[in-house]
């Protein structure tokens, strides 16, 4: 069956990398709900043409999702997941167009992930053209996965739909070297603000409380809880605060990134951020937390996940590629966590080979669409 399967993917080289072009010329952040639609629909037409039932789950200027399914002639389910939205703004297309240079293609998204969803669409049409049909096939591509899912209960829909599988495929961003996630950190993005006093900083400054010092303070506080060794980190990734410089502060605000790599630590990381939060060190300052919700769980790393991955290696030294696939955990978060919470096993980053996903120089190995599209369809048939 493997080398049917080549063979079919070699015959959509082209048109894979038509699709990703398409794709990735779409702005699909969190800022261009109509562009996150129209990539949902563009995936949705793909899926529908090789037998999906194809369901969009449209939520008026946030997202829209992709739940297709496909019924099977034996009992054992698959699922294939991953997000359809990026991190760039609306106009990062037009600025930063698609382009193919020295083997790599370049453009927003084309690594994280939109050279993940062409490799997914790819495997499947290879199995819908070669007959194959059985085990039934679930795909879910969400709208909002790098916002967090700030708003909506995708998480909840992640879980519902493993609940019954016997094996999820993310389609994640992989790495250069091609190795395979089997373990991902947590994530926590929280809001600090800090109310303060502002007076003027020649004439009254003694009446004043300062929300940029307080915010200092616990700046350091935040950072001073990372804990390498346990895997717990806390990055203060953007502060604000104040209006000019002869006036006290009377207010600043910081966005915080806590990650961790148990579940069992996840409140533990938010109750010592309250703790910060309720100190106080100057005087008049009040300050308060929002957004403290889990925006991922971790994707801790099991046995029958383990087992799962080895399926994928072995499939990998069938279809000789190089170097062997190799298994690692990263402190990056994806919705991975949402099915291994649901006890299903599963893989992470089975999307394309390439590095600097999220910024300007983002790129993808060409050659691995062909690649992971053989080593996604050959796993669902070996699983």
């Amino acid at each position: 069956m493997i080398e049917q399967i080549s063979k079919k993917v070699d015959g959509y080289d082209e048109d894979m990398i038509s699709l990703l072009e398409k794709l990735v010329s779409i702005d699909s952040g969190c800022d261009n709900p109509e562009g996150i639609d129209k990539v949902a629909h563009i995936v949705g037409d793909v899926l529908s043409s090789i037998g999906f039932k194809v369901e969009y789950l449209e939520n008026q200027g946030i997202c829209t999702h992709v739940i297709a399914r496909k019924e099977g002639k034996k009992k054992k389910n698959a699922m294939v997941i991953g997000h359809i939205d990026t991190v760039f703004s609306k106009g990062t297309a037009a600025k930063r167009p698609f382009t193919i240079k020295d083997g790599k293609a370049y453009g927003p998204g084309v690594l994280d992930m939109k050279g993940g969803v062409v490799i997914a669409l790819s495997a499947l049409k290879a199995l819908h053209d070669l007959d194959w049909n059985k085990k039934n096939i679930t795909v879910f591509f969400c709208g909002d996965e790098e916002s967090g899912h700030p708003v909506l209960n995708t998480p909840e829909l992640f879980i519902r739909e493993a609940k019954d599988k016997d094996a999820v495929f993310n389609m994640e961003t992989g790495s250069d070297d091609g190795a395979v996630v089997v373990g991902r950190k947590g994530a926590i993005y929280p809001n600090m603000t800090i109310k303060g006093i502002d007076v003027h900083a020649g004439k009254d400054p003694q009446k004043g409380a300062s929300a940029v010092l307080e915010l200092a303070n616990k700046v350091v506080d935040l950072h001073n809880l990372t804990d390498y060794q346990s895997g717990i980190t806390y990055n203060v990734g953007v502060i604000k605060g104040g209006t000019v410089a002869n006036s006290v502060a009377g207010e600043a605000h910081a966005k915080i990134d806590i990650r961790f790599k148990t579940c069992e630590q996840g409140e533990k990381v938010l109750n010592d951020l309250r703790k910060v939060a309720e100190k106080t060190y100057v005087k008049g300052t009040h300050t308060t937390i929002s957004h403290e919700k889990i925006s991922f769980m971790p994707m801790e790393k099991t046995e029958k996940g383990m087992e799962l991955f080895k399926i994928v290696q072995e499939q990998g030294r069938k279809l000789g590629i190089e170097p062997e696939i190799k298994p690692i955990f990263v402190g990056g978060s994806s919705d991975s966590c949402w099915s291994t919470m649901a006890g299903v096993p599963t893989v992470c980053a089975m999307g394309a080979r390439g590095e600097l996903n999220h910024g300007e120089n983002e790129y993808i190995q060409v050659y691995s669409l062909n690649e992971r599209a053989k080593l996604l369809a050959s796993s669902i048939v070996a699983f």
